[in-house]
């Protein structure tokens, strides 16, 4: 009985978890450019062909100070965005949505201006095929056929033990 009350919360963790949303996206870049310490985030992850958010973090490199007021410039799948702060709840971070056209690896640049101050960063990211939400419909309606299938198992196996007991 004990199994399965702990298979049943786990289940309503894993049920949770797959609805869970983060305010920033999952790190993809951490690194010094010139005069600037540059973090980017993306959401969703992994990337999926659709609408992404990409958010930057800029700070000033001696100092660690986070820069308000750098202009930056994002270009992924030959779309060059400019990035900015309406969008985002954390006023550190500058944040733009991009349309993501095709699966697979994308070349990404971030070009940083801050005065005189001039920054370019270059990456990779994997940009995999959408996911239906047909997908999450399923796993929502197969759960509580799984449960009841356990819980049919778990009575007929303690129906079978109290007759042999007899």
């Amino acid at each position: 009985m004990k199994a399965l009350r702990r298979l049943a919360s786990v289940l309503v963790v894993a049920m949770w978890a797959t609805a869970a949303h983060g305010d920033g996206g999952t790190m993809l870049l951490h690194q010094d450019a010139g005069a600037f310490t540059v973090t980017l985030f993306a959401a969703p992850q992994p990337l999926e062909v659709g609408t992404a958010d990409f958010s930057v973090m800029v700070q000033d490199r001696s100092t660690g100070e986070v820069l308000l007021d750098p202009a930056i410039d994002l270009t992924i799948a030959g779309t060059t965005v400019r990035l900015g702060r309406g969008q985002v709840s954390n006023r550190l971070l500058q944040s733009a949505g991009v349309h993501l056209h095709s699966p697979g690896k994308q070349h990404l640049r971030l070009e940083i201006k801050r005065g005189s101050a001039k920054a370019q960063l270059d990456t990779e990211v994997t940009v995999e095929r959408g996911r239906s939400r047909a997908d999450l419909v399923w796993f929502y309606i197969l759960l509580p056929i799984a449960i009841i299938l356990l819980f049919v198992i778990h009575q007929g196996l303690k129906l079978r033990s109290e007759r042999k007991a007899k």
